[in-house]
Parts: C-alpha cells; structure tokens; sequence
C-alpha cells in the first residue's frame, strides 16, 4: 500500500435549514418593505440555461444563477422555481429528459430532486403553465435589473403567456439585492470556511514556488489543495500569478512567464464552495526576501490596509475609507521621493489614484463582486470615485474585500506625465527605478459581525512574517 495516500477531505457541513433560513428571512424583509401587495403572490426565478458548443456535443461550464441558488439551493441547469410568497413554500420546475439520457449522465427523479434540495415540490417545466394558472397569483416578482459592475440585465422569465398577469419587475430585484448584502451567521460561517480554505492553499504556494517555476504552477498548486481538501472543483473567479511587471495589470491571468530571480509575485486567488467565495491576495519575492524598494512599496500597502481595517465599524462610509488608504499611499510615496509637493496638494489632485488605480474594495458573497453595492436607496456612484463598487454605510452582516494595492502602470503614469496638473507632483527619476517593482496587492476578506470587524482568511502579512513562510518556517508566531 502506498506510503504517502491522498488526504481525506475536510468539507464542510452545510446546515439542513440553511436555504429555509436564508427564505424566511427574505420573505420577512420582502412583506415588511412590500405590505399587502404581496398577498397570494409568487416570487418567479429563471436558473441559468445549459449552453452547447458549437462544433462538439458538449456543454460549456455554467454556474447556477446565484438568486436560484440562494432562495432555492437548487444546482440544476434549464430550471425554474416558484416560491410562495404567503406559505413560503418552493416549486422547482426541472427539463423532462428522455429515458436514454440515463446512459449518458445521472438523472434524477422528482422525488429525489425534492429530497437532495429540500424542496416542497418538483415538476415539470412543462407542467408551469398550468400551475400558475390554478395559483391564480395577483401577483408575480421577477428578478429584472442591470447590474452595477456588468452593466446587464438578468435573465428573467418571459413565457408568452404570462402577458395574463399582473407582472412586477421593480421591487424583487432591490429587496433581494439587500437581503444578499447583509450576510446571516450560516452564510459567514461558509465564507470563514472558505477563506481560510484559500489561505492554506496560498500558503502552499508561498512555500514551495521559487525561481524557475512557471506562473501556472502557482495556479496548478493552489487548485490542487482547494480540490483535493475540500472538492473546491473551480475557482470563483481566474487565478491571477503574476510575476514582475505583470503584477501592474490587475487582472493578469495569462500565468505563462517563467519566475525570475529577485522578483515580486501578485498572486490572487480564490476558492469556491457551495456557491460561495472567497478572494484573497498576498505579494511575496519570488527569492524569498523582499530588496529595499519592494519593502517601501509593500510596506505602504500593508500600512494602507492596517490602517483601514482599524478605521471599520458600523455606520463608517466605505467610500471615506477608499480615501483614507488613497491618503495613506500618498503619504508613503511621498516620504519615499516619488512624489512633491504637500500632502494635501497632492489628495486635491488626486495624484495618487495614478499608482491606486482601482476601488478599495467590494461585497462578497454568492458572486466575488457581490450584489447591492448600488443598491436602491444607498449612496450612488460618483465620478471622483468611479472605480469603487459600492460607498454604502458599513451595516453588520456585510462581507468585503479590503485590497488597497500600489501598481506602476506605465501608460497611467505616461498619461499623468502629459498632464500639466500631475506632472508637477511627479519625480520622474525616481518613479523610474520602481517600475521594476511592477504591482503590490493585499487583498483581506472581512466580515462586519456584532463583536466588530473580522479577518476571515489568515495569511502571512508582514515582511517578516512573509519571509519566514518561505523559509518553511511558522510564521504565525511573528508579528
């Protein structure tokens, strides 16, 4: 027998009522904030659809809609689901498949589909017509918005024959939006699961990546620990390994370069479990120990992320806290000789969004850039802030990033240098002996919770504790 077996999983419990949890509790916001006029209504969700490949008998890889997941926890593809708004009970409505489909995939019958979700009921698709019809709903909720980030619009049932009823397209989409924002203790306990999950996995990766390696293979490694431990099959989002100047392009997921001596490495990564997400990113060297100007750099981020995580609390704005770490980034590469002029100058011209050139951060949740971030009633987007994805007032039960970075982007900074504005905040000697540098990111996953703010991933932080990573050695035990 082999010496060196596989692990055995560590998964976690999901709770039987954690999806009933998730349904009365929406249902009470919804019914509080709607009134009568839910009376003998159904709320009406369309799952995501099976998409083929043109040129092969396959499918592509679809993920269920995150709302039919939420209310219903239902993970079938070409799905319906109907949930009353009175009784609070579900129907999902599944594709009737031919008797040969058995050969070719599993098959459920309604019986078991109704026992592996916990649902009330479970028919036909092509049975809906006429279960809405004996319903007789005076109402009926579709899920209809544009989304903030994507800027599209969600799919929605658009049966024909739902011309006969009084539809609503305005309120579901804003009441299930917020009930998603705040999480409830089950879902924090999931998102504690899996950060902490992606944190063990990043560490594998700290330890055992050096010079010479590819960039896949931090991807490869950290895949492997989420699948092999937890089967996290997929990553919530592609995993970003940059090494060099690639880490000055955000979302770099080309992961293809081999690793040179003395580099910084950006590596964000995430992991996926039951739906929801986690994203975390550290920045280590790729020889094991940071050189002068890595350190001022990482230590800017790090104080900027310190800085605002001691600054959170209930009823603080998100987008005050974007420029408090804007503030702190400034005033680091000012006292680096990166920039001139005063401190206050250089916030009034924004000069250092040129090197913070995204938002501090965003909800997480079912979606790694979660729902509700400009939702109704909460403070909108605004052009100074254009890149944040939510300013709202923090509320307990709100999951989000924390993720101040520092990048030198070469075209931004050539931009800025045309700039007769920004030119004059700029050492443009010095800036260019950082570009090597090429991107810092330290991204925390935090969860707002009645006791305060709680880090929900543990990942080495420091520069000492990051080098003593690398050398194998418990860095917990370092400040």
């Amino acid at each position: 027998m082999n010496q060196n077996p596989i692990p055995l999983p560590k998964e976690y419990q999901i709770p039987d009522d954690f999806h009933l949890n998730l349904r009365n509790r929406f249902l009470d916001f919804f019914k509080q904030q709607l009134g009568e006029q839910t009376k003998n209504s159904i709320v009406f969700l369309k799952g995501a659809v099976t998409i083929d490949k043109l040129d092969d008998d396959q499918q592509y890889r679809v993920e269920q809609e995150s709302n039919f997941k939420y209310l219903f926890g239902c993970e079938l593809l070409d799905c319906y689901g109907i949930l009353d708004v009175e009784s609070g009970k579900v129907t999902v409505f599944v594709p009737k498949y031919p008797e040969s489909y058995k050969m070719w995939m599993v098959v459920y019958s309604n019986e078991e589909i109704k026992q592996k979700y916990r649902l009330d009921d479970v028919q036909y698709v092509d049975q809906l017509e006429l279960w809405i019809e004996k319903f007789k709903p005076s109402l009926i909720y579709r899920y209809y918005g544009t989304d903030s980030d994507s800027k599209l619009i969600s799919q929605y049932p658009d049966f024909p024959y739902l011309s006969k009823y009084n539809i609503n397209d305005e309120e579901l989409y804003w009441t299930l939006n917020e009930c998603r924002v705040k999480k409830t203790n089950q879902e924090i306990e999931i998102l504690r699961y899996v950060a902490l999950l992606a944190s063990e996995s990043h560490e594998n990766v700290m330890r055992r990546i050096r010079p010479g390696n590819k960039e896949y293979q931090m991807e490869a490694l950290f895949k492997y620990h989420n699948f092999v431990y937890s089967g996290c099959r997929f990553t919530p989002y592609e995993c970003i390994c940059a090494s060099g100047t690639g880490g000055a392009t955000l979302h770099y997921i080309e992961n293809d370069k081999t690793i040179e001596e003395n580099q910084l490495i950006l590596s964000d990564m995430g992991a996926r479990y039951y739906g929801y997400n986690s994203d975390i990113t550290v920045t280590f060297p790729s020889s094991g120990k940071f050189d002068e100007k890595q350190s001022i750099i990482y230590n800017a981020v790090l104080d900027a992320q310190r800085q605002v995580y001691a600054s959170l609390k209930v009823g603080v704005n998100w987008g005050d806290m974007h420029l408090l770490a804007e503030r702190v980034i400034t005033q680091h590469l000012l006292d680096a000789g990166l920039l001139l002029g005063t401190i206050e100058d250089l916030m009034q011209n924004r000069i250092g969004k040129i090197f913070f050139c995204h938002g501090l951060g965003h909800l997480l949740g079912m979606r790694t850039h979660d729902v509700g971030g400009y939702n109704k009633g909460c403070p909108p987007r605004i052009p100074e802030l254009s890149s944040l994805r939510f300013r709202r007032d923090l509320e307990v039960g709100m999951v989000f990033s924390n993720e101040p970075g520092i990048y030198f982007v070469d075209f931004i900074i050539q931009e800025a240098v045309k700039d007769e504005t920004k030119i004059r905040f700029l050492n443009q000697e010095k800036i260019a002996e950082f570009m090597y540098v090429g991107g810092v990111r330290l991204e925390d996953d935090i969860a707002l919770t009645e006791n305060g703010p709680e880090i929900l991933n543990l990942v080495p932080r420091s520069i000492v504790q990051v080098e003593a990573c690398m050398r194998g050695e418990d860095w917990k035990l370092l400040q």
